[in-house]
């Protein structure tokens, strides 16, 4: 026997109390005789409230909306017997009664799915929220059917439907039970036997099936496909990766992948001057960055950048990256860097690391570098670093749930780095002493933590938590970490401090205006230690930081650009800093 959702005659009446007018507005409601719904609250039903007593549609129109709560919870019996319009203490004001008859909450005692072959009942049964003596929910049989739609889409069906067929009450041993029936239409199977790629004018066919791992051959699934769709975004090459689709050409199923490329070249010029003072000649400042993240539509990236950041520091830095060593999920990257601290020294690091992708989201890394460092005699004529050679074995992981590397929306950015060094010192000869220790160790641990969280539209909550630490004997400026500016502690000159310990957090509020581009404010904050330099003549210190302000990130031809304007601590507005940059991912 089939009979939908049966219900009695609506039996709606109206009284009004002594105190209601026509001009009465009803500024509550109340259900009488009814089961307690979880969370039920029946005003929401009638938002706005404060409506006239006399507009019955609207009245008739919330009743409905009531009763369909009551049988989306398995009161498939319920009716409403009438309302009434009372008048309350204050004048003007009335209240809305409303009386239902709830019945009883049915039972399902049938549930009966046919048209499925490829599956059994058996199969996804046990994991059903609907079942055989619990109380009908309908949001429940809602989950159940996507459930079953989703087991068909991972097993190769995009094509399957579930319908009701019918859900009924019957007489069940005296009392009345419900009865459901699905219907389910499995469709066509379906194996993806061939990938087309439209829209990649540089990026090679093979750098996207790479990145896609779906191999001619295998049955459609929905997850797989929505994965692969996140790499070949997580791989920052395209401007847009269309959702991919499956295509018929004559007997051949395959997958068509449509991509819109992105700028991954880019350079970043900028040079400045700095007039003379107190008697000192003016010099040039500037920066020449140049990155190819996507060198030849091959994946392979390369980066140039030369920095004058004062007349007497400045650096260079030169990086290569190799992917897929071999076919294998095995990344390479070498790279080299020159810097001179102002009279202080020239160091010089050569490092070589491998990183292997261990999933989407996780990955592993070894490194091994050496870095020099040559001391320069300064204006008071001495050394303040040590003449020595480093030789660093790292270690490290990475966890990135980002949905988009350069404007993430959502998602976790995890990486840690530790690092050994052996420490061999040369000299300078002034510098050492019978104490000295000649062979040294030192240890290096960096943490990072990012959280994306996209709270309202197109409205993102971005916080970072940083650390830093080097441990070790004979420890020198060049062992030292360098802080503040664009990339840890806004509001100050880039690496104007000196630590052997640091910890700074990062709060950006962001409001995007387009895929790569938006509009943020920011705080920053950090504690910063730096333990005695008796070669640099330095006590220990601990202080804090903190700079706050406002920037924009723009997606350009030339590439993403990111500037902002800071105030450090007690900074007047004069004294702000205005940080300016192209956005890498090497």
């Amino acid at each position: 026997m089939k009979l939908l959702f049966v219900t009695c005659a609506v039996f709606v009446g109206l009284a009004l109390g002594s105190s209601a007018t026509a001009q009465n507005r009803i500024n509550s409601v109340r259900v009488v005789g009814a089961a307690d719904l979880a969370g039920f609250n029946p005003a929401e039903y009638f938002k706005p409230l404060g409506f006239p007593s006399s507009d019955t549609s609207r009245i008739t129109a919330g009743i409905t909306q009531i009763k369909q709560a009551y049988y989306s919870d398995g009161y498939l019996l319920c009716r409403a017997d009438s309302f009434s319009v009372v008048g309350m203490k204050e004048p003007g004001e009335s209240e809305l009664a409303i009386y239902i008859s709830a019945g009883p909450r049915l039972l399902v005692g049938r549930l009966s799915i046919s048209g499925n072959k490829f599956l059994t009942n058996s199969s996804f049964n046990g994991d059903l929220y609907t079942k055989v003596g619990r109380p009908f929910d309908q949001s429940g049989l809602e989950n159940d059917i996507k459930y079953i739609l989703g087991r068909y889409n991972q097993d190769g069906f995009p094509l399957a439907a579930v319908t009701i067929d019918s859900i009924y009450v019957y007489n069940n041993r005296g009392s009345d039970s419900l009865g459901i029936s699905l219907n389910v239409n499995e469709g066509k199977r379906v194996r993806i036997e061939a990938v087309r790629i439209e829209g990649n004018t540089e990026t090679k066919d093979y750098v996207i099936m790479r990145a896609l791992q779906i191999v001619p051959g295998t049955y459609y699934n929905e997850n797989e496909l929505t994965l692969a769709k996140q790499r070949l975004q997580k791989l920052g090459f395209f401007q847009s990766v269309g959702d991919l689709q499956i295509f018929e050409s004559g007997d051949t199923t395959g997958l068509l992948v449509k991509v819109v490329e992105g700028n991954t070249n880019t350079f970043d010029g900028v040079i400045g001057y700095v007039p003379s003072q107190l008697g000192q000649p003016g010099y040039f400042t500037g920066m020449i960055d140049v990155s190819m993240t996507n060198l030849f539509g091959t994946g392979r990236k390369f980066r140039a950048m030369w920095h004058q950041e004062t007349k007497l520091t400045q650096q260079l830095e030169i990086d290569y990256g190799e992917p897929y060593i071999f076919g294998l999920p095995l990344n390479a990257e070498v790279d080299f860097t020159q810097r001179q601290q102002d009279s202080t020294s020239v160091t010089r690091n050569f490092g070589l690391s491998g990183i292997f992708l261990f999933s989407d989201n996780f990955n592993a890394n070894v490194s091994l570098n050496t870095l020099t460092t040559t001391p320069l005699l300064n204006a008071a004529n001495y050394y303040s670093v040590y003449q020595s050679s480093v030789l660093n074995l790292g270690v490290g992981v990475m966890y990135d749930t980002r949905n988009d590397v350069y404007s993430p929306t959502r998602g976790v950015l995890y990486e840690t780095q530790l690092q050994f060094g052996q420490k061999k010192i040369y000299g300078p000869e002034q510098l050492i002493t019978p104490d000295t220790r000649l062979t040294s160790y030192t240890q290096h641990l960096t943490v990072g933590l990012s959280f994306f969280h996209e709270f309202i539209a197109r409205q993102i909550l971005a916080v970072g938590i940083h650390g830093e630490q080097v441990t070790g004997t004979e420890l020198d400026q060049s062992d030292m970490y360098r802080l503040g500016g664009t990339n840890t502690i806004r509001g100050y000159i880039e690496n104007q401090f000196l630590a052997t310990k640091a910890a700074w957090t990062n709060i950006e509020y962001r409001f995007a205006t387009g895929r790569e581009s938006f509009f943020f404010a920011f705080v920053d904050a950090g504690y910063i230690y730096m333990q005695s330099d008796p070669l640099a003549d330095l006590p220990s210190s601990s202080f804090s930081v903190y700079g706050y302000g406002v920037g924009a990130q723009v997606e350009t031809g030339l590439g993403i650009l990111k500037a902002s304007f800071a105030l450090g601590k007690g900074d007047s507005f004069v004294q702000g800093k205005i940080h300016f940059g192209i956005v890498n991912q090497f």
